[in-house]
């Protein structure tokens, strides 16, 4: 695959993981999983062999190790590396899962309906891919709830969220409930006037 599949599929995964448990902010967690989406091709660079210790699921427990200890670093870490072992298995050559113990490449395709790089088969699954990233990143900003339930009332939305209250004085004579909620990453502010 290429490094644009790879970039884009690791953002996907991370998304995917930051909706159903938000561990990060979807920018710092998405450039780290697609800077980490790179990683295995980077690592076999610097080793001289392609398919080799960077394709390997050796790689992973030490990154599940560290996503536990920093979830907010580890997870956009741990998806980009794994995304990019995931497609890998779907290419041509395959992926050396238990190198440098075994150097047999593993696929999860019969050889007719592999992917190969650079093909119709990999821009189609591109596509999807950016599909799937703009619809993911739209639900993990909390846009389809803000369009479908614009005025959700305040008791509807404490059981979801922490809650902060500021009074505050308006023209010296009237009090103000200012309520900030924060859903999934996104911010809604509720300005409530009090009434003598």
């Amino acid at each position: 695959m290429k490094l644009r599949t790879h970039v884009t599929a690791a953002v996907v995964l991370f998304l995917l993981i930051n909706f159903l448990y938000p561990v990060t902010t979807i920018i710092k967690g998405a450039l780290l999983a697609g800077a980490a989406g790179t990683v295995p091709d980077l690592l076999d660079y610097l080793t001289g062999r392609h398919r080799g210790i960077g394709h390997t699921l050796l790689i992973l427990p030490p990154l599940l190790l560290y996503s536990l200890k920093s979830p907010e670093n580890g997870v956009p870490l741990l998806a980009g590396i794994t995304s990019h072992i995931l497609l890998d298995l779907f290419t041509v050559h395959g992926c050396p899962l238990l190198y440098p113990l075994k150097d047999t490449p593993y696929h999860c395709l019969q050889r007719k309906k592999r992917i190969k790089t650079g093909t119709a088969g990999e821009w189609a699954l591109l596509s999807f891919l950016i599909a799937v990233t703009v619809v993911t990143s739209l639900v993990s900003a909390g846009a389809p709830d803000d369009a479908l339930h614009p005025q959700l009332s305040n008791s509807s939305r404490e059981g979801q969220c922490r809650t902060m209250s500021v009074d505050i004085q308006v023209d010296a004579d009237r009090d103000v409930n200012v309520t900030s909620y924060h859903t999934n990453g996104s911010e809604s502010i509720f300005v409530d006037f009090k009434d003598d």
